[in-house]
């Protein structure tokens, strides 16, 4: 397809280098050979009327002009996508759709399963990508390569919109057979013991109760930090180690593993899973009923008490 002379294959190509900064990444991105890839870059120059891309130190540098056309080309694929390339039309039942949606282990858990069910019975076709949480999530929001994410509402990315789903607490869990930890903890008891907890990504951010402790000026001692909820959970079985947790997702596990559910002895404040999506795809009519089914799914689990969570 070309506008005004310019083929837009080529603006695919340049906000693929852009993002990845290497020739190498974005060929293997758009499955195109490294000539293919640096021929499109002579064509930009050609067009633009400048060099795009200079070397420095071994590194791909974009040059002004290349840095000025960044958000610009990104709006407008994500236009296209929006507009042309989206079905006008959307019929769950006859659907092959894929969605993609950034979640968490908990909310897969506690918000996701059902939806896959009732997913599974109203649209067979419908297929669903989970994805871990990573550092990239505000950036994927904004280039529309994810459909949905689900989060806490305090971690909500500007600028896109979003919907509440649920609200959850904490409370603290311990091994059943662990005689250090009895049917109540006290904060002495919590500061002195091992505690275990998750990290999404390669950066450790403070979790709910770790900044809870730290405004009350206190600081607990971690021996296990675990790459998900799941673990984190399964870590404290045989030990007496505590965790602080989600209380639903507690509930859950305590029905099937040896867990205590133990109130948290410090206060930490309830929170709200959220959902999210990019502007760009907002009258996309797949995710307004996607956006539906989840937010159905969630009512009803916002509706249920915590100690009546189950799993099925």
């Amino acid at each position: 397809m070309r506008f005004e002379g310019l083929d837009l294959n080529l603006l695919v190509a340049l906000d693929a280098i852009l993002e990845e900064g290497s020739v190498v990444r974005a060929s293997q991105r758009l499955h195109l050979s490294q000539p293919a890839m640096s021929a499109a870059i002579g064509r930009l120059r050609q067009y633009f009327n400048d060099d795009i891309f200079t070397m420095s130190r071994r590194k791909l540098v974009p040059t002004p002009l290349a840095r000025s056309l960044e958000r610009p080309t990104r709006d407008i694929l994500l236009r296209v996508r929006a507009n042309l390339i989206s079905a006008p039309g959307f019929e769950p039942a006859n659907s092959q759709r894929r969605f993609r949606i950034v979640v968490s282990d908990y909310a897969s858990i506690v918000l996701m399963h059902p939806v896959m069910k009732r997913v599974y019975r109203e649209a067979p076709g419908i297929s669903l990508e989970l994805l871990p949480f990573n550092d990239r999530v505000d950036d994927q929001l904004e280039r529309g390569e994810v459909d949905f994410i689900i989060m806490p509402d305090v971690n909500a990315v500007d600028d896109h919109p979003r919907q509440h789903l649920f609200a959850d607490e904490f409370c603290c869990i311990a091994w059943t057979g662990s005689r250090k930890i009895g049917r109540s903890i006290s904060l002495g008891r919590y500061l002195q013991l091992g505690h275990v907890t998750a990290q999404f990504g390669p950066i450790r951010r403070p979790s709910f109760e770790e900044k809870a402790l730290a405004r009350s000026g206190y600081k607990r001692r971690i021996e296990v930090i675990a790459p998900n909820f799941t673990t984190m959970v399964a870590s404290v079985i045989g030990t007496d180690r505590v965790a602080t947790v989600h209380k639903r997702l507690a509930v859950i596990f305590a029905r099937s593993f040896p867990l205590k559910l133990l109130h948290a002895p410090v206060r930490i404040p309830a929170f709200r899973e959220m959902l999210q999506w990019p502007a760009s795809f907002h009258a996309d009519p797949a995710l307004v009923w996607m956006r539906e089914t989840i937010s159905d799914v969630a009512s009803e689990i916002d509706r249920t008490p915590a100690a009546r969570m189950r799993f099925g």
